[in-house]
């Protein structure tokens, strides 16, 4: 072969190696909305959801898919908010009905790192005290993402940030030297916490009234009137669901088996959605309708939440069930049979 030739063939070989290597791809990302959904699957749907992932948060990439980003999130959870499992091969399941927060370090006033639904699966990296360390793999949309490759982890900014950032050769923001009588929310995603660097309560809506009862610093103390869904209230009952308590029980003594946890033996019939005229439930919301147990005649309805839809929507019509629920109600308003809020299948 010629020394020209030689050239360039060399010159052809570093091209190809040179035109092979892609830019670097960042290794994570940060969260750049107030809050975003992390999904099972990269899709939209109501029953994939498995937490909501703060602002701020740094999340390391396994992969990608069209628009969404496979990301892996930890961090440390209250342990007694957690039980034992071996689905999917994960080693701990959220039990809490409320979900639980997940935080940075294993401490109460620990930033937040998100906010974790009942039913979400995790892997169990490390424990401290009554504090364990999770780590769960899933999908976030990528437009609510930027890249951070090169940059060092940027601490989980979550609503229990108690002050705002001070700017070097700035004065830190203090409150007016007196507060009024009553304020009106102006913006949008405003919380309610339960203290200034406590948990968040509840997010409040523009032009809420609030009458204000104290001051801290930049923060108010203020009480807000309105309504809640009692089947929300429910007593929790810390006793072992039982079988013996049946619907016909229930119906027949509603008050005194409210927010008890009971485990039937039910037959299947189909996955309904709760019209308006449903009091017992939200409207929208999907129930089970089921045939109670052999020997009983009437039916139950088993309230199905977000998380275990899918599941549900796998059963086949006449088969038989064996369900874990807590008595929402005994007799419900419209035909006075038992509703439940199913917490597992098995």
């Amino acid at each position: 072969m010629s020394l020209r030739r030689k050239a360039v063939w060399s010159t052809l070989v570093c091209g190809l190696v040179v035109g092979v290597v892609s830019p670097a791809i960042a290794q994570s990302v940060r969260v750049s909305v107030p809050e975003e959904n992390f999904r099972k699957e990269p899709r939209v749907t109501s029953s994939n959801r498995l937490a909501t992932v703060f602002e701020g948060v740094v999340l390391e990439v396994e992969s990608r898919q069209g628009r969404w980003v496979r990301s892996t999130l930890e961090g440390w959870i209250w342990t007694p908010s957690l039980s034992a499992t071996d689905r999917d091969g994960f080693d701990l399941i959220v039990s809490n009905p409320g979900g639980e927060n997940l935080r940075e370090a294993p401490e109460g006033d620990a930033r937040r790192v998100a906010r974790l639904l009942r039913g979400m699966l995790l892997d169990r990296v490390e424990g401290q005290g009554n504090w364990t360390r999770v780590r769960r793999t899933a999908w976030l949309w990528s437009k609510s993402t930027v890249e951070t490759e090169g940059v060092a982890p940027v601490p989980a900014a979550s609503r229990d940030d108690v002050t705002a950032p001070v700017q070097v050769g700035t004065e830190p923001p203090t409150r007016p030297a007196e507060l009024p009588g009553r304020i009106v929310v102006s913006g949008s995603d405003v919380s309610l916490h339960v203290s200034p660097s406590g948990d968040t309560l509840a997010t409040l809506w523009p032009d809420a009234d609030l009458e204000v009862l104290a001051g801290e610093g930049s923060w108010a103390r203020v009480q807000l009137e309105g309504w809640v869904w009692v089947p929300s209230t429910l007593p929790a009952d810390s006793a072992a669901a039982t079988a013996a308590l049946t619907p016909r029980d229930v119906s027949a003594n509603p008050a005194q088996y409210r927010g008890r946890q009971v485990r039937w033996r039910l037959q299947f019939v189909s996955v309904e959605t709760a019209e308006p005229a449903r009091e017992d439930f939200y409207e929208g919301e999907p129930f089970i309708l089921a045939r109670a147990q052999q020997g009983e005649q009437g039916f139950v309805y088993v309230a199905v939440p977000p998380e275990l839809l899918e599941e549900v929507e796998r059963l086949r019509p006449l088969q038989m069930i064996d369900v874990l629920g807590r008595v929402r109600t005994g007799r419900s308003a419209l035909m006075g049979v038992p509703v439940l809020d199913l917490i597992a299948l098995y």
